[in-house]
């Protein structure tokens, strides 16, 4: 029998998939909300779900959480059909949902009493990791109002110490920044970016891609009920700038005969042209490699260059160019 590896056969452990969709589809009458999605997510990463209204993000997440059941495909938790072990899959799941539904004469203490019955938490344990999550929310000094009486930042923060409180292998939310003031999500950020540290896998759906840029690991971009494209944030960006990078030029002048000169080059773009008074700026879309190009031609042309800025590739950029306008809707 073979002895163990020499050291420079040594690989690295496998990690393990917490989550995986296989071909998950589901129809409502004519309508494809999810059509053959597939996805995986090791433990203690960060996934968001992009796309435009309606593109499927919303069921997708109802789907791995139970509310709604795939009309084929199969969804697995560490790798267990969720069909088959539906009670113990939910309880390695917390769900906080876009719209924030709790009982309002009930206080913040009693609401976590209330969902925590389902769990079976013994109310001892509720009232003391309950309490520790309220104040790492910031709302324990409301303990004592009705919900009835909180803002919908309150009742978001409450709901999140819901889903929360059973010790949830994987959080899912559903636009978790909608309603809440800009305070109200830099808390939520760094919550999320604490509890993501302490090993909490997270899939998050939102429309605010500069938040999902600072807090999430990996993409998921869904179009028209499909999952077009799955990869980390960092290589995803690479791939769009290897295919083009913005870049924003201050001019004397910016004429037709320059943009001619520059558009003959199939490989450019001219995306913005604004008068700031003295000055010209041009924002262009381009490979890196032609900037020395674009650079030549205009200051043969007579163009005077006051500055040249690269500008840094984000989320929305890489939205904007894998969704492209194939969304109507």
């Amino acid at each position: 029998m073979p002895g163990p590896h020499p050291p420079f056969l040594k690989f690295p452990p496998v990690v393990p998939e917490v989550l995986s969709l296989k071909n998950i589809h589901k129809q409502f009458g004519n309508l494809h909300a999810n059509h053959d999605i597939s996805l995986s997510l090791k433990r203690g990463e960060v996934l968001a779900l992009l796309g435009e209204n309606g593109a499927g993000k919303t069921t997708t997440i109802k789907c791995i959480t139970g509310i709604l059941k795939c009309d084929s495909g199969t969804i697995s938790i560490d790798g267990k059909n969720i069909e088959n072990n539906d009670f113990e899959n939910k309880n390695k799941i917390g769900f906080l949902p876009e719209q924030v539904g709790l009982y309002g004469n009930l206080t913040s203490m009693q609401t976590l009493k209330f969902y925590g019955g389902f769990y079976n938490i013994t109310e001892s344990n509720i009232e003391e990791r309950g309490g520790k999550l309220l104040d790492l929310l910031g709302i324990s000094k409301n303990s004592k109002k009705p919900v009835g009486e909180f803002s919908l930042g309150m009742k978001k923060r409450l709901a999140l110490a819901v889903a929360l409180l059973h010790k949830p292998e994987i959080l899912i939310l559903d636009e978790p920044t909608s309603g809440l003031d800009p305070r109200g999500v830099k808390a939520l950020r760094t919550l999320l970016l604490d509890l993501n540290k302490k090993g909490l896998t997270i899939i998050l759906s939102s429309h605010v891609l500069s938040e999902v840029q600072e807090m999430c690991t990996d993409v998921g971009i869904i179009n028209n009920g499909k999952m077009i494209r799955q990869e980390s944030i960092s290589k995803i960006i690479d791939t769009v700038e290897k295919t083009a990078i913005k870049l924003s030029l201050r001019l004397n002048e910016f004429t037709k005969k320059d943009q001619k000169i520059l558009e003959r080059n199939k490989g450019i773009r001219v995306l913005e042209k604004n008068n700031l008074g003295k000055h010209k700026k041009i924002i262009l879309s381009l490979k890196e490699d032609l900037i020395p190009w674009v650079t030549d031609k205009l200051v043969k042309n007579g163009t005077k260059i006051f500055s040249i800025e690269p500008h840094n590739t984000t989320l929305e950029d890489v939205f904007l160019t894998e969704t492209g306008d194939k969304n109507e809707g």
